[in-house]
């Protein structure tokens, strides 16, 4: 235990300065047009914004002392004093000549500046593909990436570098898989003229390709590896293109879009990159199918004669050459037709045997003494020196290191970690001793330290999660317990930064998606948490063009102040589906690294079986705040799996602002404040501004509950400047630019019941009717009937709606109640709705002091009772009587109408959760209304560990494992504590709670 006589939670909390932000100085630029491509990081020691383009360090050094994470994520002023710029100089020695970095990558999909994680405590970002040339004009051939770590206190500069790829040789001076092969460079191709032999009715195409990363070399990420007759709506056209990463045969019997037939790997299986891969496809009159790899990927049944073309057949490209031409970047080996659809045993043969001759073949094979190679070999580098260094009116920090980095193709790198505020570097060991063990085994686990990173990482793999007593095989309740012991042996006190670390095999839970729904806390020998965050950040996303940082893992990140000569232990927690036998609710950040684009992407879930709502703060890919939303506990029918991903009910938007030629004002300078993560509650709020004279927040929540997503949206908008508009949406569901469901009926209503119902109309872009004014003190709209024809992927589905549960607003200077309309859509998949709350007709400037602040609930309701097969017994019988119709999200309104009678302690707000202050750590009320779990929080706790819940007075205990069914947070600010319960409720029955001390 902690070897001093405070209490162990205080010397062990968060102090207010104890944060970390990193955002886009005036926008996203990929959004924001003109914005720069300045990226930010202030912490509540110091400040850093570096142009990612230039590779210019405008600012660095500390911030004035006072804020705190809530207050600076909400501020719009940056109070950095005088510029403090830095120079940095990066360099790479090789092969007896120098070469400085210029420049920053440009942004791409997988490209330039990408965030890695970010949070609470630790932002991670990087840039790749840095230009280093010398200084008469080369430019190096290599892999590079600078990347910044930043801590609170800390900031890690690394410049990581490799030898870069050769490139391939056109033509057939290339290497092969069998010899010599024939190299596309991008804009080369190698055609075949046209012989009745490479056209018969039936037939089967095989090759050897090497793929690399950059596979595509056109605008369009979709080239013809091979394309014979033209192309795909061209009657006789057959051939192979690559999309995603993925191979594709497509056939045209016929001709136009009728007959086109495809086929694609089942499962998601694509191309191994920067590798050789075997392809073949082939049609034997009735069915057409694809192998990858020596397998059957996947077929189609056509049965249709073929009617051979007379085009050639063109390896590299697209055969008409239209557009750019759809041109790959590789290397061809082996390439074969067949007259006749050859057997899956033959294509196995010839993957497992290349160069092994075939009878009554036509093929074409290349330089038989030509050089076989298993990969792209790389520059040869000798006598290597990387350097940087930084420089600023305080000094300057030198590091170089000479490394012999040759042709192995291992990232090899120099760090600079130091304190902005002093200067001074960081040293390369840290005093504190970390362990940790397996609690249900003992067994040890694997803590090392990054002195470049500054973090002990703990690789938690394998663990076993423990399932609840008597339970047998995989389950919900299943949670990992890791002991923590942490030693300070010096005088003075240290900081631990600890990072928990699962990849792919890492995670044993067997049921569900557990990546998806993972929440972590510390807890301190009791069992009970002690409030400490833990920042949420995974991926899983594998493109190999994401490179590093690709592929699924989680980061658990957290810090803790140890005493001066003090031992600290803890208990690690994880939990997945549920947290006290209820679905859990967790928030975290999701790397898109390995998916593409790059930006901040969050992503919240109610249990571990999927996205419940991803949010996009800077609207990077979809151009709106809400993007993909799923239902929890549904399935398309009796036969489904169950505790699996569903079809995707997205998106939604805040905020949107049209000027008055109809051009949309993009958010801008969003910051992030994540509050709280899970799992019986989460808080995050995104902050910006739009154009110069509006600023924003939405804060979004998710509660542990057993039923239904719920969204709740608490949001605010104040208006500095006059400014015209042609649009303005508050709040909309189905964002005008990313709908991927479509309902035929809408309806409006409130706490009285139904006042309009009608039909939905598709399509257009342009609002539908007259807008409606919403009465009453809890409006509702009802978005249900749902057509499944966009959701293609998924089977499970459900309706959407919209409950205010407050509003107070003064728009165009006056004050006024929410509006709505329909307005039509028509992007992407095909034609939809959307259901938006605007401004009262008339109204087309927002002047000074206008405002709004509300309460959305976004509700994503199962389509019947049939599909649900979650534990709600109330919700299950309200479907049987109400579903698809708008009477479930009136239920919804008027059954989660909360209200209370305090008596001791005070309310702050109702939604998303019952905010309670209590007195002297006690707070009593009566509860009457809400659906579901209905989460409380009381606040200004003078300790972590003690408190105890009533109910009608009984002590509500819903642990499965022990202490295991609330939610403990620490405010830096007050330097208190708060716990959020989650409690059963019916909207016909009043409960009487208490919150007392033990």
């Amino acid at each position: 235990m902690i070897s001093t006589q405070a209490p162990a939670a205080e010397i062990l909390m968060p102090r207010s300065e104890d944060y970390t932000s990193m955002w886009w100085a005036e926008g996203f630029p990929g959004v924001v047009e003109g914005a720069p491509w300045v990226r930010c990081i202030q912490t509540g020691h110091y400040a850093m914004a570096m142009n990612t383009e230039t590779m210019q360090i405008t600012q660095l050094g500390p911030v004035a002392k006072g804020s705190d994470y809530q207050g600076f994520g909400l501020s719009h002023q940056l109070d950095w004093g005088d510029p403090s710029p830095a120079e940095l100089k990066l360099s790479i020695s090789a092969n007896g000549k120098t070469y400085h970095c210029r420049e920053g990558g440009k942004w791409s999909r997988f490209t330039g500046p990408r965030l890695v994680e970010a949070g609470r405590y630790f932002q991670r970002g990087d840039i790749t593909d840095l230009t280093f040339t010398s200084d008469d004009g080369e430019r190096l051939n290599a892999e590079t990436r600078f990347e910044t770590a930043a801590w609170p206190d800390r900031l890690g500069l690394i410049l990581t570098a490799r030898p870069g790829l050769q490139k391939i040789v056109a033509g057939d001076a290339s290497f092969g898989k069998v010899g010599g092969g024939f190299g596309l460079d991008g804009e080369n191709s190698f055609e075949i003229p046209h012989s009745p032999s490479i056209d018969p009715e039936t037939f089967t195409l095989e090759l050897w390709a090497f793929v690399p990363a950059d596979y595509s070399g056109s605008k369009h990420d979709s080239p013809w590896l091979a394309c014979k007759n033209r192309n795909e709506s061209s009657d006789g056209n057959y051939g192979i293109i690559i999309q995603r990463g993925m191979p594709q045969a497509r056939l045209n019997i016929g001709g136009g879009r009728e007959g086109q037939f495809s086929v694609r790997p089942e499962g998601g299986r694509g191309l191994e990159l920067d590798a050789w891969n075997h392809l073949a496809m082939s049609y034997d009159g009735d069915t057409l199918r694809l192998f990858l790899n020596g397998r059957e990927a996947g077929s189609t049944k056509v049965g249709l004669k073929r009617k051979p073309g007379k085009h050639a057949l063109v390896i590299g490209r697209r055969e008409d050459n239209h557009g750019d031409g759809y041109h790959f970047r590789g290397v061809v080996d082996e390439i074969r037709m067949h007259e006749r659809a050859i057997s899956p045993q033959e294509i196995r043969q010839s993957y497992q045997r290349p160069g092994t001759p075939r009878p009554k073949i036509t093929e074409w094979t290349f330089q038989a003494d030509g050089q076989a190679l298993d990969q792209l070999p790389r520059e040869t580098w000798n006598e290597v020196a990387m350097q940087m260094q930084l420089s600023t009116a305080k000094g300057s920090l030198t590091l170089k290191d000479r490394r012999d980095l040759k042709s192995q193709g291992d990232w090899e790198q120099v760090a600079l970690a130091f304190d902005p505020t002093t200067f001074e570097e960081q040293e390369p060991t840290h005093p504190l001793r970390v362990e940790a063990s397996e609690m249900a085994s003992g067994k040890a686990i694997e803590v090392e330290y990054d002195h470049a990173i500054g973090w002990h990482r703990l690789r938690l793999e394998r663990i076993q999660p423990i399932a609840p007593p008597g339970v047998e095989g995989p389950s919900n309740d299943a949670i990992e317990r890791i002991k923590l012991k942490l030693s300070n042996p010096e005088d003075h006190e240290e900081t631990a930064r600890l990072m928990f670390e699962k990849d792919r095999g890492g995670f044993q839970q067997r049921i569900g998606t557990a990546i998806t729904g993972i929440s972590a806390m510390l807890r301190d020998p009791e069992g009970n948490p002690i409030g400490v965050p833990v920042q949420l950040s995974k991926n899983w996303h594998n493109d190999p063009k994401g490179g590093v940082y690709a592929g699924a893992w989680f980061h658990g990140i957290t810090q803790l102040r140890l005493p001066p000569k003090s031992t600290t232990e803890l208990e690690l927690t994880l939990c997945y589906g549920h947290w006290g036998g209820v679905p859990a609710a967790s928030h975290a950040q999701l790397s898109l690294i390995g998916w593409g684009n790059n930006q901040l992407w969050h992503q919240s879930a109610l249990g571990s079986w999927g996205e419940s709502i991803c949010y996009e703060p800077e609207q990077g890919q979809a151009n709106c705040t809400i993007t993909d939303v799923r239902p929890a506990m549904v399935r398309g029918n009796q036969e489904s799996a169950k505790w699996k991903w569903t079809g995707n009910m997205g998106g939604g938007d805040f905020f949107r602002f049209f000027d008055p030629e109809g051009e949309r004002i993009a958010h801008s300078a969003m910051k992030t404040t994540i509050l709280r993560q899970g799992p019986c509650l989460s808080e995050v709020t995104y902050a910006g501004r739009i154009g110069q004279g509006i600023t924003h927040a939405s804060t979004v929540s998710l509660a542990r509950t057993d039923d239904i997503v719920r969204g709740i949206y608490k949001v605010r908008l104040d208006v500095q400047k006059a400014a015209d508009f042609s649009r303005f949406v508050v709040f909309q569901v189905g964002a005008d630019t990313y709908n991927f469901t479509r309902e035929r009926k809408m309806a409006l209503g409130n706490e009285d019941g139904l006042i309009k119902e009608w039909d939905t109309q598709w399509g257009d872009g342009k609002d539908r009717g007259e807008p409606m004014v919403c009465p009453g003190e809890t409006p509702w709209i009802s978005l249900h009937e749902r057509d499944g024809s966009l959701e293609t992927k998924h089977d499970e589905g459900a309706n959407r709606g919209i409950v205010i549960r407050s509003w107070k607003a003064r728009l165009g200077g006056k004050e006024t109640a929410p509006w709505i309309i329909e307005r039509g859509l028509a992007r992407g998949r095909g034609e939809s709705s959307n259901i938006n709350i605007v401004p009262p007709p008339g109204v087309t400037r927002l002047e000074p002091g206008d405002y709004v602040e509300a309460v959305f609930e976004h509700i994503v309701m199962p389509e019947s009772a049939a599909e649900y097969y979650g534990p709600s017994k109330s919700l299950k019988s309200a479907l049987e009587s109400g579903a698809n119709t708008w009477k479930m999200i009136s239920r919804e309104a008027k059954g989660n109408n909360r209200h209370l009678v305090m008596k001791t302690g005070s309310l702050k707000h109702i939604h998303p959760d019952l905010r309670i202050a209590t007195e002297g750590n006690q707070a009593e009320f009566t509860l009457s209304g809400g659906i579901g779990y209905v989460p409380v929080t009381f606040t200004g706790l003078s300790s972590s560990d003690t408190g105890r819940l009533l109910v009608d007075g009984k002590a509500l205990d819903q642990s499965v494992h022990g202490h295991d069914f609330w939610q403990c947070d620490f405010d830096t600010k007050t330097r208190s504590w708060s716990r959020t319960y989650n409690l059963p409720a019916s909207a016909k029955t009043t409960q009487h709670i208490q919150f007392k001390p033990e």
